[in-house]
């Protein structure tokens, strides 16, 4: 009997963007720039990676070095809306100081009770984790057996941990994801996932 060939499984990236421009930012306007040091993290984290593709958050500091990086490795590069940050609405280009000083039940409760949290006129964090999981099943399906990078965001990576290592996503809040760091996740033909390294640095 010949022997079957098994597929191989889908090896998916999740880096973080670098730093940004301005310094201490609860979460960055979606037009912010890296800043230089920024662009330094996400050199020193890729200068030795291989992938098929590229995929990015619309956000700036996510889009503009992925697109840089897909035309030097002269692999396709993909934006998905739906990798982007949750949205925050009012809070966007805050600091964590201001907040803690004009919302600290909110504040408290994006800790505690996050699955209950909606920003003033931002978005639910249901509705963010519901759109992370959507996106999150079609890359795995349509990259099935490849290389993937996803450019991204800290609270997009802690909902994909969440879900790979099947937790609350409370839980994934004791998960330091820092600028540049990489998430690695292997997706098997079978569905299950495992996490094969988290936090990540190179160079």
């Amino acid at each position: 009997m010949d022997d079957a060939v098994t597929p191989n499984p889908t090896t998916i990236d999740l880096l973080r963007h670098g730093q940004v421009v301005t310094p201490h930012l609860f979460c960055a306007p979606s037009h912010e720039p890296l800043g230089n040091e920024g662009w330094k993290q996400l050199t020193r984290a890729t200068q030795h990676g291989q992938w098929d593709v590229v995929v990015t958050s619309p956000s700036r500091r996510c889009h503009d070095f992925a697109r840089m990086l897909a035309k030097r490795l002269g692999c396709p590069f993909w934006v998905d809306v739906r990798f982007g940050e949750m949205d925050f609405g009012d809070w966007v280009g805050k600091t964590s100081t201001e907040l803690w000083e004009e919302s600290p039940d909110l504040m408290q409760q994006l800790w505690q009770q996050p699955r209950r949290f909606i920003a003033p006129h931002g978005e639910a964090m249901e509705t963010f984790i519901a759109r992370v999981h959507e996106a999150w099943a079609e890359l795995t399906t349509q990259y099935a057996g490849q290389r993937v990078l996803l450019l991204t965001h800290a609270g997009v990576i802690r909902v994909v941990l969440a879900k790979a290592l099947d937790i609350l996503y409370q839980k994934s809040l004791a998960f330091e994801v820092g600028y540049a760091q990489i998430t690695r996740i292997r997706v098997y033909p079978d569905g299950v996932s495992s996490v094969v390294g988290h936090g990540l640095v190179q160079g």
